[in-house]
């Protein structure tokens, strides 16, 4: 996940909106809206936020209690969304995350958030376990690879306790985002590992999260991949996370239509973004206005197959872009890759960890 997507920044508390998607009786930073999200109990724990600054008390880490920091969501009701809704919410994701429909898989930047190397079109940090994922998976499926040798090192930043500031230690990542872009511009194989683990991660847990309010349209599907790609379902971050944004929201009501409910879901979530201290995630909140223009115009965008317009961000989805190719950051390379097979992979939601 880049920027935002699973930061608990632990700042003085003051509700401080400079986003104009934060105003208003619904949206603004009053203590009535915001009260209800409890921020004002975050407390320092000396977790790594800055690889400028250093934090103002020891660290006190987080044990993992199942191997990963997500939740166990066996239990959960699973559900399906087919290929194209599935290509329609990693399009609409990617508009917000990075502007624009090119999937960024051979991106890779140290962005200074204490999560090392932020990496792939859907933000893979090597200070979080899920590049080292990213980079495992590869390995079995090109075992030449360049990026093999950084294995080692992936997995032992991987050992430390989440927030610890040795997570984002590099040092021993020499030549890792050359590597990286290599792979994502040159193998397709690569660039299906990524889609493959992010699906993993990300899409499969959407979609659980989903049934479990009963949510089945594939604009439905859509909108709670987008929230976990930015809110992340980790218990570790337990403040600002799906499930969270769930439990606020409420269970679905007798008789109240899926459009109703995701209405509610949607305000819950940009009133966070809006409520969060330190106005870290405020500009964000544009990002859920334009969501709700879609659920707005729910007869036309409810299943996906039409053109989706993201007015505030000024872009036209269609379905018909290509995923396959990271023409933004692979502009040298000739467009000749061709998709590789898909491998589905399972939920890392408990030990050992399956990714």
């Amino acid at each position: 996940m880049k920027v935002f997507s699973c930061l608990v920044l632990l700042l003085p508390f003051v509700f401080a909106s400079s986003s104009k998607y934060c105003t208003g009786k619904t949206f603004g930073t009053s203590d009535s809206i915001c009260k209800k999200f409890e921020f004002s109990k975050l407390t320092d724990s000396g977790a790594c936020t800055d690889s400028k600054k250093k934090t103002s008390s020891s660290f006190k880490g987080i044990k993992l209690s199942n191997c990963t920091t997500f939740y166990d969501i066996t239990k959960l009701p699973s559900q399906s969304i087919d290929a194209h809704a599935s290509k329609m919410a990693e399009l609409i994701t990617n508009v917000f995350e990075n502007g624009n429909t090119k999937m960024g898989y051979g991106y890779v930047e140290k962005l200074g958030d204490c999560r090392g190397y932020t990496c792939g079109y859907i933000g893979f940090t090597t200070g979080t376990n899920d590049a080292y994922s990213v980079v495992k998976q590869y390995a079995k499926r090109s075992p030449n690879t360049p990026l093999k040798k950084y294995l080692d090192e992936l997995k032992r930043l991987s050992q430390f306790d989440f927030g610890d500031p040795q997570r984002d230690d590099t040092s021993k990542l020499q030549g890792y985002p050359a590597a990286w872009k290599n792979a994502a511009c040159n193998d397709p194989n690569f660039v299906q590992t990524q889609l493959d683990v992010g699906q993993a991660m990300y899409m499969k847990p959407a979609m659980k999260y989903a049934a479990s309010v009963n949510v089945t349209s594939n604009l439905g599907k859509a909108l709670f991949y987008d929230t976990i790609v930015q809110h992340g379902w980790q218990y570790v971050e337990s403040y600002i996370n799906l499930p969270r944004i769930l439990e606020i929201t409420g269970p679905r009501k007798s008789g109240e239509s899926e459009k109703s409910y995701l209405t509610r879901f949607i305000t819950t979530r940009r009133q966070l973004v809006c409520c969060y201290p330190g106005g870290v995630w405020n500009d964000s909140a544009d990002r859920m206005a334009d969501l709700q223009t879609l659920v707005d115009q729910w007869s036309q965008n409810k299943d996906l197959t039409k053109t989706i317009t993201l007015k505030i961000y000024g872009s036209k989805i269609t379905g018909k872009e290509s995923i396959t190719y990271d023409s933004g950051n692979c502009k040298n390379t000739k467009k000749t890759l061709k998709k590789a097979k898909s491998i589905s992979l399972p939920i890392p939601d408990k030990c050992p960890n399956p990714l």
